[in-house]
């Protein structure tokens, strides 16, 4: 079964990742407002070297932003 199958896509990827965030809670979705999901193959070397990853394959996922407890309602959208 498995011999057949093959990896999906970016694309096929990122499609998953918004189905699967439309499965959540309302509530929960309601507090994301305003994040982008985003999939890349690899983080960028700028990426890597903050976080002193040894390897591309050492960053499985990555929150880039600001979290909701350290915003202000002066903060602008970005």
């Amino acid at each position: 079964m498995w011999t057949t199958a093959k990896a999906p896509s970016l694309d096929e990827m990122e499609a998953m990742a918004h189905e699967i965030f439309e499965r959540l809670p309302k509530g929960f979705r309601a507090l994301c407002e305003g994040v982008i999901l985003r999939v890349d193959d690899f983080p960028t070397d700028e990426v890597l070297e903050e976080m002193k990853a040894e390897s591309e394959f050492d960053l499985l996922g990555l929150f880039q932003g600001i979290g909701l407890p350290f915003r202000s309602n002066n903060d602008i959208a970005r």
